[in-house]
């Protein structure tokens, strides 16, 4: 995967120890946790600085590709692919709240796309998001997913399972 992608309005960039402290700020928010799979809640500096410290060895492995998405006034969220044992990769992104409704998620996620799918190919590239985030449907539809079922997920802020509608890349590669 590329070191960094460009968008029009958008960099995308690996992270580092510099973005640690507004990771926190921003990823404390149960707005955004409660969305996701994997994402603690509380958030705190501590759990910041160690996610950072273990993207370089990921990236490395193949394991995950984790880009911080900066905008003019800086760190705004995150947006990755992680690679499966099957071999599919699912893109996942967020937004700090501050941000939402900028088109910054689809930016972003559609930058990855295109590198991802020019490196493991579209029919590889799944993602999801959970019932009751249509924000999140919208923005992969738009990008070319179609939803393909669903399945219970385990919500690491909520300590619960949730319904997360589960999607596939529809297109083909040109």
């Amino acid at each position: 995967m590329l070191e960094e992608l460009k968008t029009e309005r958008l960099l995308l960039r690996p992270m580092g120890e510099a973005d640690a402290e507004r990771l926190a700020n921003l990823a404390n928010n149960w707005n955004v946790a409660r969305m996701l799979s994997r994402m603690p809640y509380p958030y705190t500096l501590d759990m910041a600085q160690d996610w950072i410290g273990r993207q370089k060895e990921m990236r490395e492995e193949g394991e995950e590709f984790v880009y911080a998405i900066e905008n003019g006034e800086g760190f705004v969220g995150t947006c990755g692919l992680q690679a499966h044992a099957d071999g599919t990769h699912e893109i996942g992104y967020w937004v700090g709240e501050p941000y939402w409704n900028r088109g910054y998620a689809s930016e972003a996620a559609g930058a990855l796309l295109a590198e991802a799918a020019n490196r493991f190919g579209a029919g590889t590239l799944i993602s999801g998001h959970f019932w009751e985030n249509h924000t999140s449907g919208r923005v992969l539809t738009k990008l070319g997913f179609r939803y393909t079922g669903e399945e219970s997920r385990w919500c690491v802020a909520r300590q619960e399972n949730v319904r997360c509608l589960t999607m596939r890349l529809a297109r083909t590669e040109s």
